[in-house]
């Protein structure tokens, strides 16, 4: 189920209309169509705030079920060697990777 039919089934459960709920979240009627039509997705703020205005998580909004493959020890030590970088050194290292990954790519 994508997030518009999501949200469109949470709000008829609820018996919230859209422009309620529109008006709740402070957006335009307008807008939140485009979000249950799929035509548009909402920030990651707002995804944050429609969760917590309908009582639900965020996974079950996206009908997501946790089931993505897990970080390794060496993935997840990288990654927080990454965030401790500054912007300047995350660039060099995100140049590097991309220019590992192009040649890998040349040599297949």
């Amino acid at each position: 189920m994508d997030f518009g039919d999501k949200l469109l089934s949470l709000l008829e459960e609820k018996e919230i209309s859209q422009k309620e709920f529109a008006v709740k979240l402070n957006i335009a009627p307008t807008t939140l169509n485009g979000y249950i039509k799929n035509k548009r997705q909402p920030d990651f703020e707002l995804v944050k705030t429609i969760a917590g205005a309908l009582d639900v998580s965020i996974d079950f909004l996206f009908d997501y079920d946790g089931k993505a493959p897990a970080l390794t020890a060496d993935e997840l030590s990288l990654i927080l060697k990454l965030r401790s970088l500054s912007d300047d050194q995350r660039e060099i290292v995100r140049d590097l990777i991309n220019l590992s990954a192009n040649k890998n790519t040349k040599r297949r």
